[in-house]
């Protein structure tokens, strides 16, 4: 028999062995790759293996050639659905930086972080198909994946993860407000000064419009919990077809649906353009200008990051901030 030697790399190592092998087979129930452990047909530096068994870095997986045909089939129609759907996006976007366990992107306008139908082409397939090609310790069970979303039409800073360790490490980060995201975005109206605005939202959806919506509860009492915290700050003034338009920096200490494009518009300040959220419909070249800008890390964190990354804006926002804004 047919066997396929595979070498652990380091983000294997202190896994479970099922675990590992879910990952490579991941279209065989977890009830077969045990049977096939049980008849040898799985096995590790030539010795049977358990599901509980601990894999450790430089283990040589052996596994029945005929187990992977299926997942590599798979693989070659995934590959060529990609390509053919939208073979323009395959290029990895502009790198912001890149470590060895971290790459950043300043995602494009329009594009989808992760599929929303399998027929979609999104930036987390990109990412795929940029680790494989480049990466040189590559793992068996890890693959990258974005730790944060952006909307589709957001554009900006965006993070992937390019090792177990660093996925980690900004997940539990983001989560707990350590990490902390700024964004520029475009709205209507003229923004005086610096607001504070806590909100609780609620998701409804829209059958007239054919869109889910964000209600805003606004909070004038102190002492009432919150769950999305966001701090506006004009930035710059100017004029659109004769109204007024303010540059404002967002700073969300919450990561909510949707939650600057509601905020903004519950506070009498929606985002240019952006009709979903009551803003007048308007000739721009995207829906509306809302920008990932700064991403802002802790001194001395143990991944070497400097304190603060900052993403340029794509060209249409920056011509579009230089005629308008003063």
């Amino acid at each position: 028999m047919d066997f396929i030697e595979l070498k652990a790399g380091p983000d294997d190592a202190n896994r479970r062995a099922d675990k590992v092998i879910k990952k490579l087979i991941p279209d065989q129930p977890l009830s077969a790759i045990y049977k096939a452990m049980r008849k040898g047909l799985i096995k590790c530096n030539s010795s049977k293996l358990k599901p509980e068994q601990i894999i450790n870095e430089n283990d040589v997986l052996k596994i029945a050639a005929f187990l992977l045909e299926n997942e590599e089939q798979n693989n070659k129609q995934n590959d060529k659905t990609t390509k053919n759907h939208n073979p323009e996006s395959i290029n990895i976007p502009e790198i912001i930086l890149k470590t060895q366990d971290l790459l950043f992107l300043n995602k494009p306008y329009g594009t989808l972080v992760q599929k929303a139908q399998k027929s979609d082409f999104s930036l987390d397939d990109c990412v795929k198909n940029y680790y494989k090609q480049t990466s040189e310790n590559k793992s068996l069970s890890f693959t990258p994946g974005p730790l944060h979303r952006l909307d589709r039409n957001t554009t900006g800073l965006i993070a992937f993860s390019w090792s177990l360790n660093g996925a980690r490490w900004f997940s539990q980060n983001i989560q707990t407000h350590v990490i902390q995201k700024l964004y520029l975005g475009i709205v209507e109206g003229n923004l005086k000064k610096t607001e504070i605005w806590q909100d609780t939202i609620t998701k409804k959806y829209d059958e007239d419009k054919n869109f889910q919506t964000v209600d805003l509860t606004l909070k004038k009492d102190s002492e009432t919990k919150t769950n999305a915290y966001t701090t506006a700050t004009p930035v710059k003034h100017g004029k659109y077809n004769g109204k007024d338009i303010t540059l404002v920096q967002f700073h969300i200490k919450t990561g909510k649906t949707h939650q600057i494009r509601s905020q903004s518009a519950g506070h009498g300040f929606p985002l240019l353009g952006d009709t979903a959220y009551n803003a007048e419909k308007q000739k721009l070249s995207r829906e509306y200008f809302l920008h990932a800008y700064i991403l802002k890390f802790p001194q001395n964190n143990p991944l070497s990051l400097p304190e603060q990354i900052t993403c340029p804006l794509l060209p249409d926002m920056e011509d579009f901030i230089a005629r308008t804004c003063y």
